[in-house]
């Protein structure tokens, strides 16, 4: 599995060793882009609770394209719904965003 750094992989397996949504894809997505680097820790991490994730909460900040984009994949992993302009993405993600994502889709599609 791809992990940008240490703090990435620990934060991530932290997170689906201590949810109670253990074993589910849409979750472990979720948690796998929200804990990818440390924009998206500070910024997505404090709106996942034991309810849940708030996805509105999450939309409050202030993100970049790229992070916009990978974002709006990432929930539409989560609930199952929306659209997302892929392509858009390809053009804007620098290697590391591409490879989030790309995983995202991975951890959706198959559970871990």
């Amino acid at each position: 599995m791809f992990f940008i750094d240490d703090e990435h992989e620990e934060t991530f397996y932290l997170l689906v060793s201590r949810k109670f949504k253990e074993n589910d894809p849409e979750y472990e997505a979720a948690f796998y882009v929200l804990t990818a680097d440390n924009e998206l820790r500070k910024k997505g991490m404090p709106f996942i609770t034991p309810d849940g994730i708030d996805w509105e909460g999450i939309w409050n900040n202030d993100w970049s394209s790229g992070y916009r984009i990978l974002l709006k994949l990432t929930e539409s992993l989560f609930k199952s719904s929306g659209s997302v302009e892929l392509a858009y993405g390809l053009g804007v993600w620098g290697e590391e965003l591409y490879r989030v994502a790309m995983q995202a889709i991975g951890i959706r599609r198959k559970a871990l």
